[in-house]
């Protein structure tokens, strides 16, 4: 696995290490992830079959390449994101001439741009998260494009009910920073007694941090809104369970893998009603409304909702439970699929 879209070693291992859904998969196949994020080759080791390789930023795509070819030599080489769009490219094409067996490669493209039809020719599989994406792609070959739904592993994200510090929770690490005072004054509109929580990149992206906190301030809302910095996977369980409601606000998404993150799918494994604008979620199948929460247009459905919920909060925890079992399986959704592309 190659994956470019990462600022430093540390979030590359968090996005990778044994808390994540690819540790299944290193029970059966030898599992290494590489990223150019480093001054000198170095490798961390999550298991006997599953490693994180930093090699050094100096080096060309052709000497990645060749690294990959004559220390790893892989059966699959799967590319993700878009951040190295010309060095994924320059790599199918070499291994396709260069390596003395077939070697599969796969692009799992993130945003809202997946690449154009010569880019995408250049791989075996296309795997995306919603079929949005699949229209966007101007490409003939679409029998290439696999769309694979969201999965959350149950044995890492799971309700872990607490006392509750926080009556509401956004996950705002995948959307525009302008986006986030819109939630703030829903919240405040229509349950100005409630708190709400906002993870994210607050640390790396500090401009967005400081604009947003100067948003607070002026509103003289401190105590209502609280800014937290992202937290491992590992401690997501911990950290939800002393949240109340999942919450998104009501605004078109910039691009369809804005409302297929990982985090509505981790939020559902952890018990988690869900309270989302109507314009961003109309289409997936993370709820049923009135089952496991509801699908607001205004500040004032935002308020009666968030009242039902809080009201019934244990069943709708139930029920968000259920639907993530049923459509968020890790075992079909992430070990079935990926053992069948890579294993073939």
């Amino acid at each position: 696995i190659i994956d470019y879209n990462f600022q430093n070693a540390g979030q590359l291992v968090n996005a990778y290490d044994d808390s994540n859904t690819m540790i299944g998969l290193s029970k059966d196949f030898k599992c290494f992830v590489v990223g150019r994020l480093d001054s000198e080759i170095s490798v961390h080791i999550i298991g006997d079959n599953y490693k994180v390789i930093f090699l050094p930023t100096t080096y060309t795509k052709e000497q990645v390449a060749e690294f990959i070819l004559d220390k790893l030599n892989p059966d699959v080489l799967h590319m993700h994101g878009n951040h190295g769009w010309p060095q994924y490219q320059y790599y199918a094409k070499y291994f396709s001439y260069q390596s003395k067996r077939p070697v599969k490669t796969i692009f799992s493209p993130a945003g809202s741009s997946c690449g154009t039809p010569e880019f995408l020719s250049y791989f075996d599989y296309i795997i995306v998260n919603h079929r949005l994406q699949v229209e966007r792609m101007n490409t003939p070959e679409q029998n290439k494009i696999l769309v694979r739904h969201r999965a959350a592993n149950k044995t890492i994200f799971y309700p872990k009910y607490a006392d509750m510090e926080y009556d509401f929770v956004y996950v705002a690490g995948f959307v525009h920073v302008k986006q986030i005072p819109i939630m703030i004054d829903t919240v405040m509109e229509a349950a100005p007694h409630r708190r709400l929580v906002i993870l994210g990149d607050f640390t790396r992206i500090r401009t967005h941090y400081l604009g947003i906190k100067e948003y607070i301030n002026k509103k003289g809302i401190e105590e209502n809104i609280i800014l937290h910095d992202f937290i491992s996977q590992k401690k997501m369980s911990d950290f939800l369970g002393k949240c109340g409601v999942f919450v998104w606000p009501n605004i078109k998404p910039e691009n369809p893998s804005t409302t297929t993150n990982r985090a509505v799918t981790e939020a559902l494994a952890c018990g988690m009603p869900l309270l989302l604008g109507s314009r961003a979620f109309n289409e997936t199948d993370y709820i049923v409304p009135g089952n496991n929460g509801f699908l607001y247009e205004n500040p004032e459905g935002f308020a009666a909702f968030s009242n039902e919920i809080f009201y019934n909060l244990g069943r709708y925890r139930e029920n968000s439970i259920k639907i993530c079992d049923e459509s968020f399986n890790y075992d079909k959704n992430f070990i079935e699929f990926y053992t069948k592309i890579y294993g073939e």
